[in-house]
């Protein structure tokens, strides 16, 4: 079931220099945050993570934010019902979106992650889940194999036997809403999970004076499983995997926030990851080649006005 966690989360969506930050985080620790943020992805043989260093990351990090803690409370799932049935979508989408939520088996309203990091940015992120975890696989942390089969929508095959399929209901720069269905081998059980589910990720994004922009996101999960002894099984282990899924929610974001620190203070890291991935998919890394460009000179950019705004120095006599 980890898999299909991992894949929701990935699909819901797959860093920078404040110049307020109580402790300075050099580019090498941007760089490290990116890579150990997946590297600590969660799965049911893993242990939780200790709280030292959620307390580590909150100093190096002061503009990466847990606002607040997942759950799934029955208010918070007719809320994100609600919230579902307001996203305008396709005849063919509503209905697909429908049948999941008509069936649910399980709800889970993600924790809501507030984090620096520029609109764009997060929003290529979010449309181009194959090239984050390209990204992943060239750092040698993540072994899913993801691939693009036409617009919108994706195919995953991993060795332990998980294939599913996902495709996005809605792509827009505020809300993300995404099936997706297949089987997946649980270590718990003997045979495959054929289960499918809806994600919706909701994205806010706040710009503060000094130019630095944050993106505040959650994500409602609405999973069903086609057999009645699954489903049980799944509720009794649901306080595992409810974990799970919120702290991996937590380090993709993280990992995002990351990325756009690396982009915005060390490009020549990035350009050299990309670099890594252009045999595979030339087009998408010269993109983010671009993107990267652009995220470092708007970042040269403020803080050059932050230092002209400076007020003059007073001499000393």
């Amino acid at each position: 079931m980890i898999r299909f966690q991992e894949i929701l989360l990935l699909c819901g969506m797959s860093l920078w220099l404040g110049t307020g930050m109580a402790v300075t985080l050099s580019a090498q620790e941007a760089s490290d945050q990116a890579r150990n943020s997946i590297g600590r992805l969660q799965t049911w043989d893993s242990s939780p993570a200790p709280s030292q260093r959620d307390e580590d990351i909150n100093q190096l990090l002061p503009n990466f934010r847990v606002l607040r803690n997942g759950t799934s409370d029955r208010e918070w799932k007719e809320s994100g019902l609600q919230r579902l049935q307001q996203i305008r979508l396709t005849s063919s989408g509503r209905k697909t979106a429908q049948k999941v939520c008509d069936e649910m088996s399980l709800y889970r309203h993600l924790p809501e992650v507030r984090f620096e990091i520029d609109p764009e940015t997060y929003d290529y992120f979010i449309g181009n889940p194959d090239l984050v975890v390209s990204m992943w696989q060239a750092m040698g942390i993540s072994a899913i194999g993801l691939k693009q089969v036409s617009q919108y929508q994706y195919q995953m095959n991993n060795t332990d036997g998980t294939d599913c399929k996902f495709f996005y209901l809605k792509r827009s720069q505020n809300a993300n809403v995404v099936y997706c269905q297949g089987k997946f081998q649980s270590p718990v059980l003997k045979n495959p999970i054929e289960a499918e589910g809806v994600v919706c990720v909701y994205t806010k994004f706040e710009k503060h004076p000094d130019g630095t922009t944050f993106a505040l996101h959650s994500a409602d999960a609405f999973i069903a499983f086609e057999n009645g002894a699954i489903e049980t099984a799944a509720k009794l282990t649901s306080p595992i995997s409810n974990y799970i899924a919120d702290r991996n929610f937590q380090e993709i974001s993280l990992f995002m926030h990351s990325m756009h620190l690396s982009m915005a203070r060390q490009p020549s890291w990035v350009q050299e990851l990309t670099g890594r991935i252009e045999p595979v998919m030339p087009e998408r890394a010269q993109e983010f080649d671009q993107l990267t460009l652009e995220v470092y000179k708007r970042n040269q950019a403020r803080l050059a006005q932050s230092l002209d705004e400076r007020e003059d120095p007073v001499l000393i006599r």
